[in-house]
């Protein structure tokens, strides 16, 4: 019978927790990053897990779909983590404006991730001439995708107040 060593076991427990990067798993195990690489190294010869290397290297098990570990890709970017948080909150759809006001991110920002989650078709657009409006497109379904990649959020969720600094002003205009 192999004895493993605590950082093996824990780097192993993290990545089939749930997806995610190396530095993150670094993080999590609290082992040294040249201990995590020879057990990765050791995972992937053995197929014990996947990985995805972009923009970031994520880690997974072969047993998570590979929709979620797209999603934990997507959500790495903070300005559409902040989009998809503040839409999940809110009760109604809000515009682009109001996201930028609430999310303090710039228009050009919010603008590229509205893009991508609309492509992604994790929102939908409402169209109100002259503007139009978001809004998450399954709520329950996005839950779910972030209990499986960011239980943290979910958690925590009831503890992120939504504030609204009266963007509606700019919108009040068109009606």
């Amino acid at each position: 019978m192999q004895k493993f060593s605590p950082c093996k076991e824990s780097v192993k427990k993290c990545i089939m927790e749930r997806p995610m990067t190396f530095m993150k798993l670094v993080s999590e195990t609290q082992c040294a990053s040249e201990t995590v690489e020879k057990y990765l190294t050791q995972f992937l010869k053995e197929m014990i897990i996947k990985q995805k290397k972009g923009k970031f290297r994520i880690i997974f098990s072969p047993k998570i779909e590979k929709e979620i570990v797209q999603f934990y890709e997507l959500l790495l970017n903070p300005t559409i983590k902040a989009i998809v948080i503040v839409l999940l909150k809110s009760q109604c759809p809000l515009s682009q404006i109001e996201l930028v006001s609430i999310t303090t991110k710039s228009n050009p920002s919010i603008s590229r991730g509205l893009k991508e989650l609309l492509d992604k078709r994790i929102i939908q657009r409402n169209y109100h001439a002259p503007y139009s409006t978001y809004g998450i497109h399954n709520k329950k379904e996005v839950f779910e995708k972030l209990d499986k990649t960011y239980p943290e959020i979910k958690e925590n969720f009831d503890k992120f107040e939504l504030e609204h600094p009266q963007p509606k002003i700019f919108l009040e205009i068109h009606q």
